[in-house]
């Protein structure tokens, strides 16, 4: 296993709470769960990225949805996998989004946040017990455009990703159309504009890419716990396997 800069245990079972520390010198705080399969090697692993309610510094807040339950016995008897739930600074964000105008900001440079994100995976992704061509991100909210700004940073890593009432830069869309995608939203987020999410579907489709989609009739911003629970939802995740083109480059 691993080794990490910091380890504790939080209350919630199987998860550890852990910091790592970023090249340009922060601590970027993260819960992560092995399952007991582990030490079997091949394992597929699961970013979860949280909204913008959950931020801070206290390593716990960001696994008050779906962390738990990607981490409960239910799922992991059939779908055994890590978890990484990093946690966000509280003034910072996963993509460079203005929240709100939901516009992109800064040129759409990486935030710090998304930074530590993809050097934390990196860095877990150097343990030869990962099966690197199973890693998945998904995220809801504030965590849904962090989903999709993951993708076009790093499309080659991920198999698959699920972004829950997120958006995406458009103009960047053509870097991801290739990774299988199920998005959710609720026609009625009066948070998030679904429309968000058809505007993505439109431009993936005239690129000729055809992502999931399902969009609740009646469904608000709070639509993530009927998602994560669709019943078709993780058979269809983890069904996903990408096709790595250069080994090498996962090596230590």
């Amino acid at each position: 296993m691993l080794f990490f800069v910091s380890c504790s245990t939080v209350k919630h079972p199987g998860l550890s709470s852990k910091t790592y520390s970023t090249k340009s010198g922060w601590k970027l705080p993260y819960n992560i769960y092995f399952p007991k399969s582990y030490k079997e090697g091949n394992i597929p692993v699961i970013l979860w990225l949280h909204g913008a309610s959950e931020r801070g510094v206290d390593n716990v807040s960001q696994l008050i949805h779906i962390v738990p339950y990607l981490a409960s016995d239910i799922v992991q008897t059939r779908f055994s996998c890590i978890i990484i739930a990093p946690q966000c600074p509280k003034e910072d964000y996963w993509a460079p989004v203005k929240r709100f105008e939901w516009r992109v900001i800064n040129d759409g440079k990486t935030t710090p946040a998304m930074t530590g994100v993809i050097e934390l995976l990196d860095y877990i992704l150097k343990d030869p017990k990962i099966d690197k061509s199973r890693i998945y991100v998904g995220g809801l909210s504030m965590g849904g455009f962090g989903t999709l700004d993951l993708l076009h940073r790093r499309p080659e890593l991920l198999a698959a990703a699920v972004p829950i009432c997120g958006g995406a830069d458009l103009e960047k869309a053509g870097k991801f159309k290739d990774v299988p995608l199920w998005i959710f939203h609720g026609a009625k987020d009066t948070v998030v504009p679904a429309d968000l999410s058809r505007e993505l579907i439109k431009v993936l489709n005239e690129m000729g890419s055809t992502p999931k989609y399902t969009e609740y009739p009646e469904g608000g911003h709070g639509i993530w716990n009927d998602a994560i629970r669709d019943p078709e939802l993780l058979p269809w995740l983890f069904s996903q396997k990408k096709v790595l083109k250069n080994q090498k480059s996962f090596k230590n």
